[in-house]
């Protein structure tokens, strides 16, 4: 299951941008002729449609954000790529 990392949105709109650690993201090695490509975990995005424009009185809670990880599917995740700088 994924990992909240961090989760925001802007009042009156839908839209809903989640940050978590997601297992099996990214491909860490590819494949070999005796072994199949190797997956590692990633820092993932998924941006949801809440169920209306959030509000003070709606704003979804780390609780509830914690218990919609389980039903995000797979394919609605998108890897955030590394910031690498120059020195590297």
């Amino acid at each position: 299951m994924p990992k909240l990392v961090s989760y925001s949105y802007k009042r009156n709109s839908d839209l809903l941008e989640i940050q978590a650690i997601v297992e099996d993201a990214v491909q860490v090695a590819p494949a070999t002729a005796t072994e199949p490509p190797q997956f590692g975990s990633a820092l993932c995005k998924a941006v949801l449609l809440w169920y209306e424009p959030i509000s003070h009185a709606n704003a979804p809670t780390g609780e509830e954000i914690e218990r919609l990880l389980a039903w995000i599917p797979k394919n609605d995740w998108y890897a955030i790529p590394p910031i690498f700088s120059d020195d590297e």
